[in-house]
């Protein structure tokens, strides 16, 4: 494998990691130019060797740095990739990082933002109240008053990430030969990771999924979105208000306080269809730590870098899966799962079928209040993994949030249950299926669509009917497998044309013999003997050619 070699030193941490935590045979699969044979493949110690494969991934990715963390912790969201015990392994990844120097933290919102902290803000808390791996977080007052948290970008960790992604899609690459064998395409792994991580280097992308959700919010008593400070915020720096509440993780303060669990649970769930349904953009990353109580009917969130987007096609598919699944349809599920390309057509049907109907049936009659839908969830994915069933990566994204909502409501309301989120699901589906606006405006698009085919397609078939009077309509078969026909339709032409040939040459030869002039000439004669003769060897070829050919087909 190639490699660039301004990443030289960097690829040789990630080599001496990998070796380090017992994982030599990428590192042999690799084949990492003037790296891999330089650094002594040695055995691990005996702490890793007791550790589990998920544990040792998780190890070595904490070592790795900020961008494996990050992509840890995206991989932990994709139970249909990953096996469960890498997925909770994964799930434990948190960024354990040091501070950066705060006069740094300073010198780069002045060079954000052009004006000194001490212009913005009346008071600025030097001590930051968390350490990313992409940012600081610290609490200030603006001169207005206003009580706000200020993130500011580590230094340098643009540069940093961008190399980590340089080398990532490098060992992608060179891995591609074991997407056979794991059955993950690891190229666009990366690409995804690349696209999602370069978004959260940048501080505007936070801002704008923040305004939005206000929006969205903006009529609500029940859920309460932090306000930005536009003015303060740039791709390295973003100043959001302070939000003052209680953490939904400490349902013990939210209980002394007097405030019911269940409502705030029953906020949450609604709030987070509101997305779903109604504008297919949600909070992606709703765990406690993102999610403030402010009153006992009242609720925030916070941290808007991770945020899911489904479109109503989706919904829609979703929907019809979900009404399958009620009526233990099996073989609607199956042609869904086949529209939505998520299944391979040479997979076994059969034992598909038959899986389904299993996994459909054990759950089916289960108490509503005992179904636990990060159990049926974890089951479903790895029913995924077993028959390659690819779902889109929105898909995935939406099932990790609902198992967070449901892991949450767990907590705030023990008897929080999936009749619970299923209500909520419905009532909002069906709310929204018939609602006379969202009626008019699918008619409307409906209707627009339908004239902008009858507007196009004479335009399509002028097109088409020009180039067949042009006879400029090619049509291209690439790979179909007809390689044996095309040998069999060319042993059928050779022992036509042999047949022939040999036929001709009887007959040329018989006319010649018929002939009352032979006995003149003795050329005459020759000639015709030689046309036997010749027959003779053409009729031989020809019997060989054919007891070949069948002699191959058998």
């Amino acid at each position: 494998m190639k490699i660039s070699y301004k990443n030289l030193k960097r690829y040789r941490e990630i080599v001496y990691i990998l070796i380090k935590y017992g994982f030599s045979f990428i590192v042999e699969k690799l084949n990492i130019e003037g790296v891999a044979y330089r650094i002594p493949i040695t055995n691990p110690s005996q702490e890793i060797k007791n550790m589990s494969t998920a544990e040792k991934i998780r190890r070595a990715i904490e070592e790795l740095g900020p961008t494996y963390i990050k992509l840890g912790q995206i991989l932990s969201t994709r139970k249909d990739l990953l096996d469960q015990d890498i997925i909770d392994e994964l799930s434990n990844l948190r960024d354990n990082v040091e501070e950066f120097d705060t006069n740094i933290a300073k010198s780069i919102f002045k060079n954000e933002i052009g004006l000194d902290i001490d212009k913005v803000f009346n008071n600025f808390n030097n001590k930051p109240i968390a350490a990313a791996s992409i940012g600081q977080v610290y609490e200030a007052r603006l001169e207005s008053g206003e009580e706000v948290i200020v993130k500011i970008q580590r230094p340098n960790i643009e540069e940093t990430i961008k190399s980590d992604l340089e080398i990532l899609k490098s060992m992608a690459i060179g891995l591609k030969d074991l997407n056979k064998d794991i059955d993950i395409d690891l190229i666009q792994i990366v690409e995804e990771f690349k696209t999602q991580l370069i978004r959260e280097l940048d501080y505007n992308f936070e801002a704008i999924n923040a305004i939005k959700f206000k929006k969205i919010f903006k009529d609500s008593n029940e859920v309460y979105i932090p306000q930005v400070y536009g003015e303060y915020t740039t791709k390295k720096v973003l100043v959001m208000e302070k939000i003052i509440g209680v953490k939904l993780s400490d349902v013990k303060k939210i209980r002394e306080l007097g405030w019911d669990t269940k409502v705030i649970s029953e906020i949450g769930v609604r709030s987070l269809f509101k997305q779903i349904f109604e504008h297919g953009f949600f909070h992606a990353d709703p765990h406690p730590g993102n999610i403030f109580v402010l009153g006992k009917n009242t609720i925030s969130y916070v941290d808007f870098g991770m945020i899911g987007i489904v479109d109503k096609k989706s919904l829609s598919l979703l929907n019809e899966v979900v009404i399958a699944v009620i009526e233990k349809n099996v073989d609607k599920l199956i042609y869904i799962l086949i529209e939505m390309d998520a299944v391979n057509t040479e997979i076994d049907i059969s034992g598909l079928r038959q899986d389904l109907l299993y996994l459909i049936h054990y759950y089916y009659d289960v108490p509503i209040e005992k179904i636990n839908i990060g159990d049926i969830m974890n089951e479903v994915f790895r029913f995924f993994r077993k028959y390659k069933v690819s779902i889109p990566s929105q898909l995935s994204t939406l099932a990790k949030t609902i198992i967070t909502l449901e892991g949450t409501g767990r907590e705030l309301n023990p008897r929080f249950s999936v009749s619970s989120i299923g209500k909520e699901f419905m009532k909002y589906y069906y709310v929204n299926k018939f609602n006379p606006q969202r009626i008019f405006i699918n008619s409307k698009h409906t209707a627009e669509e339908m004239l902008l085919d009858i507007k196009t397609i004479p335009k399509q078939m002028r097109v088409i009917l020009r180039n067949i009077e042009k006879n400029n309509i090619k049509i291209q078969i690439e790979d179909v497998k007809f390689t044996s026909l095309e040998e069999r339709i060319t042993d059928l032409t050779t022992q036509i044309s042999l047949s022939l040939v040999l036929a001709s040459i009887v007959v040329g030869s018989s006319l010649i013999v018929a002939s009352p002039n032979i006995n003149n000439n003795i050329w005459i004669r020759i000639t015709a003997l030689a046309g036997f003769f010749i027959s003779f060897i053409i009729g031989l070829l020809l019997v060989i050619r054919i007891v070949r050919s069948q002699y191959k087909k058998k």
